[in-house]
């Protein structure tokens, strides 16, 4: 049995690293204008990588020694080549220290992407790094005394019980900020936590508790799955100005129908020509607020979908846009009696 948990995390393992290299070479071809969220999945995918990595290095040298980890702690002197020992407790501790690491990323990430906040680590340094310097310590005594000492195994579990006290508790810290983002913007639109904490968290604790390596075939689906959910966006909008497509209106239908979407007024920019609108939509992006929909209804027009209620908040953000550009602006709110997918055929 030991033998085939053995072959399948190796297999395992090696799945990992060819779809990680897949993902680092997709995440190169994001366009320019997101060169943060390519920096984000590129950090990710390289750290993925590399615990994928240390996963078949461990897996590889627990087939040299041809018994589980478990039987091999304080034996150093009774192994025939210490250096397979060395390779796999090594591996062993730095993969969990970097799945701490990993999950301070993760923190981080969520800050910029929800709350386009880069600095929510820094700023809480002590509260952000001290399970990271914790865990670090950790595993730089953790290797030696698993090796050599005679009580291992004890130094191993009381390791992997701090370790996975520390995962929780970015996990809860990560639950805490999708908690705050919910309360102040709602609905989490083209981003699905759950395809991320599902398959990372499983993997972990199926690695934890029955011992078969699949913590990094669990990170590595987790991060693919969470890009997949991101980049979907993409496909509703148009490369030269970053506005949404008129198909985009059909998804926004479906957010309406399950009660995820209420748009109440919308403001119409139409501008002399077509060739303007490349230039227009950097000045109209810097100028709305992150909650708006702006959709091209043609080559010279853009609706821009928002839940603002009054008619004094989109005066002030056309007068803004006005004082930069010369273009013709209207504005208008939902009627009474009119339902949002009435409003939207109305504006678009």
């Amino acid at each position: 049995m030991d033998i085939a948990r053995l072959y399948f995390s190796f297999v395992a393992d090696l799945i990992s690293v060819i779809l990680m290299i897949g993902l680092f070479f997709n995440v190169r071809k994001l366009p320019e204008n997101k060169s943060q969220l390519k920096k984000y999945f590129g950090y990710f995918s390289g750290l993925v990588l590399l615990m994928s990595v240390l996963h078949l290095l461990k897996s590889y040298a627990d087939l040299q020694l041809g018994s589980y980890m478990m039987e091999n702690f304080g034996t150093v002197s009774e192994v025939d080549d210490p250096l397979w020992l060395w390779t796999e407790m090594a591996a062993a501790f730095c993969d969990i220290f970097l799945s701490t690491v990993f999950l301070n990323m993760w923190i981080s990430f969520l800050s910029w992407h929800l709350f386009d906040d880069r600095d929510f680590i820094r700023r809480k340094f002590w509260f952000g790094f001290t399970p990271l310097i914790i865990s670090a310590a950790i595993s730089a005594f953790s290797i030696p005394m698993a090796v050599t000492s005679k009580q291992g195994f004890i130094f191993f579990v009381i390791a992997v019980c701090i370790f996975f006290i520390i995962r929780i508790f970015y996990f809860l810290l990560a639950l805490w900020l999708l908690k705050e983002y919910k309360k102040q913007n709602g609905y989490l639109r083209f981003f699905n936590p759950y395809v991320f904490f599902i398959p990372v968290f499983a993997g972990w604790l199926f690695q934890d508790i029955f011992s078969w390596g699949v913590s990094a075939l669990g990170t590595t689906l987790g991060v693919i799955l969470l890009y997949i959910s991101i980049v979907a966006e993409f496909r509703y909008m148009d490369k030269d100005t970053g506005f949404y497509k008129t198909d985009f209106v059909e998804y926004l239908r479906k957010l309406i129908q399950k009660d995820r979407y209420n748009p109440c007024s919308a403001m119409i920019f139409t501008l002399d020509s077509p060739g303007e609108m490349a230039g227009f939509s950097g000045i109209l992006k810097k100028t709305l607020p992150k909650e708006c929909e702006p959709i091209i209804r043609s080559d010279k027009e853009v609706v821009v979908l928002t839940s603002v209620r009054e008619k004094g908040p989109l005066v002030m953000v056309i007068e803004d846009v006005k004082a930069v550009s010369e273009v013709k602006t209207e504005c208008t709110l939902k009627k009474k009696a009119e339902t949002a997918e009435e409003f939207m055929e109305r504006v678009l």
